[in-house]
Formats: structure tokens, sequence, C-alpha cells
């Protein structure tokens, strides 16, 4: 069978440049930045009774140094569950609301923006999940050992607690407990310093329109903990460019990960306890790997991890923009409101099956139409798919689908149009067949450097990379995640597309060599 290796490119865009790395602040400021932090580091010690493990203090300095340098950092913390993360947290930012604002005074050119205070706010999905966080600071606050760091003569201050606020009266530094739940109406605060605890669950649209630009008029700092999940999130995505950053010469480490291993090694009690629930769920269990190993289970959760994008790619093949010497199946996806409707062209080679009657399948092209009315739409389809010896095109029957694919019959008449239902049931074997192909490397998509430049191919990836499992009994769903900008069009054409493989007779087609 013929192969469209061979064929040509489209529309290409340029990359974005990487960013430029942080400038060094001069070595005497630099020198004096690190005295301040040990002075604080020496309160947090004398706050929590103990100092901080070796583990936690690369993180509690670099907080502190990012709260003094005003660097804006995004910090994100991986700890496996009770090693100590919330502690940390809550013991750094306790000793840096007592005493920023006191050296605000003797170096005011460095800290003046905390003469008036250090405005914290501690955020969680739930309300219910920032009480964690926020108790913690509380109780450290108002333990005995803080009581007399408050009545010291060079200190002098009181705490204020009224509800899901604390307040330093003298120095006016505030800590406030918010939730970061999608429905919650939380703008307007304005922040030195933001905590997302359990991130991995945080909504995204939250965390950007809502939280991060409370940060905006002090270029404050966001730190983010949590755990391992089984789909991605603004913390996976933070955590990932967090780690490609500190690869560059002269950037800060943002990115604190901390295993259950690394615990064990200072805390014999938490070894012992993991290593009984390692007896108890099986080191290889979800529940172990996510809660101690802190291994995200993307490929249960996610339909494409990025491993599996990249290893079903062939980065010898181009878009082929033209395909006549073998049939192909197409797959449509109809737009929904500010969705694009997308059409996918795949060549099936339809003379070698495998042992079960399965077909090597390679997606050849994407036509993405978007604000474009239906009538302009048809007659687009129709010229773009005249390029391509076209054997069946599956559509989403229902709605906006039974329309398209009316039409279509009349204007396509020698190419088979099969509606495909879109219930549960028939959603499910849809899901299920491209699993199983992608899952045999049976799904192969173009990904030469010049392909990996065009639009549709980046709007192919960030689509297949963010579509989302959701096993509802014995049905399979996928669907984009539930935030702004999130799509799945892309995802349901290749879908329907693959799905015609599974009930269609092969058609009758001339043998050629192929030039794989």
């Amino acid at each position: 069978m013929a192969s469209p290796l061979d064929a040509t490119d489209q529309e290409l865009t340029l990359g974005q440049p990487e960013p430029a790395s942080e400038p060094e602040p001069p070595a005497d400021q630099a020198a004096l930045v690190q005295d301040i932090i040990d002075k604080i580091v020496l309160v947090i010690d004398e706050l929590s009774g103990h100092p901080l493990r070796p583990y936690q203090t690369p993180f509690a300095r670099r907080i502190l140094e990012a709260l003094i340098t005003e660097d804006s950092a995004k910090i994100t913390a991986l700890w496996s569950r009770q090693s100590g993360k919330s502690e940390t947290v809550s013991d750094t930012i306790a000793g840096a609301a007592i005493m920023l604002p006191r050296l605000a005074k003797l170096f005011p050119d460095l800290l003046g923006k905390f003469k008036e205070g250090l405005w914290i706010g501690c955020f969680a999905p739930t309300d219910e999940m920032s009480e964690t966080l926020f108790s913690r600071i509380t109780s450290r606050l108002t333990s005995e050992r803080a009581q007399e760091i408050l009545a010291d003569p060079e200190i002098d201050d009181k705490l204020v607690i009224r509800g899901k606020l604390l307040r330093l009266k003298r120095c006016g530094s505030i800590i406030r407990k918010q939730t970061a739940h999608p429905k919650a109406m939380i703008e307007g605060q304005t922040y030195h310093l933001v905590v997302i605890d359990e991130a991995q669950a945080a909504d995204e649209k939250v965390i950007n329109k809502s939280v991060g630009p409370m940060l905006a008029s002090t270029a404050g700092l966001m730190v983010l903990t949590g755990t391992p999940n089984y789909v991605k999130s603004a913390f996976y995505a933070q955590i990932q460019k967090n780690r490609r950053n500190s690869t560059r010469r002269g950037q800060k480490q943002d990115h604190f990960q901390v295993d259950w291993k690394t615990v064990a090694k200072y805390v014999p009690r938490y070894k012992k306890f993991v290593q009984g629930e390692m007896d108890r769920l099986g080191e290889d269990s979800d529940e172990f790997k996510l809660s101690y190993r802190l291994i995200w289970l993307l490929d249960k959760g996610m339909l494409c991890t990025s491993d599996k994008f990249d290893s079903l790619g062939d980065t010898s093949m181009r878009i082929v923009q033209e395909w006549h010497r073998s049939p192909i199946v197409v797959g449509i996806d109809p737009a929904r409101k500010t969705d694009s409707t997308i059409v996918t062209a795949v060549w099936v080679n339809w003379d070698y099956p495998d042992e079960y009657g399965q077909y090597e399948h390679r997606v050849l092209n994407w036509l993405d139409l978007q604000g474009m009315d239906w009538e302009s739409q048809y007659y687009r389809m129709v010229e773009w798919l005249s390029h391509y010896n076209v054997f069946a095109i599956g559509i989403d029957a229902g709605g906006l689908g039974d329309v398209v694919s009316s039409r279509l019959k009349v204007l396509m008449p020698m190419a088979q149009i099969i509606d495909l239902k879109s219930d549960r049931t028939n959603q499910t074997k849809r899901w299920a067949h491209m699993m199983d192909l992608m899952s045999k490397s049976k799904v192969i998509w173009p990904a030469h450097a010049k392909t990996r430049a065009t639009k549709v191919w980046r709007n192919f990836r960030q689509q297949m990379e963010d579509a989302e499992l959701n096993y509802q009994g014995p049905h399979i769903l996928v669907a984009a995640p539930d935030v702004d900008a999130a799509h799945d069009d892309y995802v349901d054409s290749l879908s329907n597309a693959l799905f015609l493989t599974a009930d269609l007779t092969m058609p009758e087609a001339e043998m050629q060599h192929t030039p794989w």
C-alpha cells in the first residue's frame, strides 16, 4: 500500500524564544540577603522548637529569598504525605510575618515593601482543605514559644485572631484563609505571598485569573504544594516548567521534591510507618505511588501522556496535503458554541491487518474551521476533502452532526457518510477502540520538525495531552478538562475516523510499494 510519508507541509509558525534568566544581584546585596535569611531561620527554629530538617531547609530558604528579592517566583513543592511540607510552610510563614516588617526598618531599600506588614493568603481547592495549613499557622503563632517571642521588648507584638484572619497588631502582618473553589468570589485582596495547598486539585482558571493577580502590585510570590494525581493540572504544568528552567544557567531552584525515602533518613518513625504501608498496600499500588513515591499516574487519568504522544509521532513524516493512491477514512467533529469544526484525514494500511484484524493508521492532515458560518464550512470541507481519496466519513450523530451528515451526503455522494451514535455505550466503544490502537502503536501522526511548527499540530498535541479519562461504571468517557480554553475537538475527530475501521469492510485497493 502506498504511503504519504513523502508529502509536504503547510503553514509554518516561529517558536517563541526562551525567557531570559533572572539577573544576579550584586555580591554585597546577595550576601546581605543570605544574612537576613539566616536571622529569620533562627526565629523559625525557635518558634518550632527544633531546627528544620536538611530536606526542609532549602525549601524554606528559597521562600524567604524570593520574598526578599521580589523575583515573582512560582515555587512548587511535591512532597510525600505527612513528610512535613505543611509544617515547613507554616513555620516559614510565621517567622517571616514576625521578622520581615521589623527588618524593613533596618533595610528600607531592600525590605521597604514590608514596612506595613507581610500579607499572606492561604488557599486550597475547598475551604475545608485550606483549614489544614491555616490551623498549623495559628497553632504556631499561639504556642508558648511564639508568645514569648512576641512579648520580647524588641518584638513587642500581639496576635489578633478574627475568624479566617490572623493579624499581628503592631507590625501589620496578616494571614488570611481563603478557598480557591471555582464558584467562590475571591477577587480583591492584595498579598506578598500566596500559598496554594493541595494544588494538584486546584482549578487552573482560579489560580491564573483570580489568585495570580493578587500578587501583581507587590511582585509577590506564589507557592504551590501538593502530591501527584491521575490528571494534569496547573500544579503539574508549573512543576514541569520549574524543572526545565532549573537546567538553565543562573536559574534558581524553584521545584522541591521529597519522596518517602528522603524523609525516612531523618525520621525513623516515618520510615517504620511507610514500610508498613508498603507491605499493606504494595509498593506498586496506585495509593502508594501517589502518596509516597510521587509518581503521577497520568496513564490512568489521561488519554495520552506526553511520552506516549512523542512515541506515536513519526519525526520523518510531514503533513500530507493530497493523497489519491489509496482510500482513507475521515472523522468530523462539528463545532459547538466556541469550539472549532475539526476534520481529520487518516491513511489506513488496508493490505496488512494484524492477527486481530486491526490496521496501522496514520494521520495525514487536519482541517480546523473556526469563526466560519456553516454554509461556508460545508463547501470548505468538500473542497479540502477533494484532495484525498475518501472512502468513508464518520460524524457524531445528534444535534449539528445530523445536519452536517445530511448535507455532506448530498455534496459527496461517492463517499460513505456514517452517523456515529453519541450515547455512552457507543462512545465507550469508540474510546476503547482508539485506546487499544494507541496502546499497540497502530496510530501514528506526523512529527517532522516543520510539522511541529504548524498551528494545527500544536493544537492537536495540546488537546491530546489535555484529554482526561472518566470512568463511569462500565463506560469510558473522554473530554477536555473543565477549564477555559480547553477543547477536545481534535480528539473527537480522530476517534471518529479510527472507529470506522472497526466496523467497515476493507475496500478493494490497488497494491503498491510503500516507501516506509
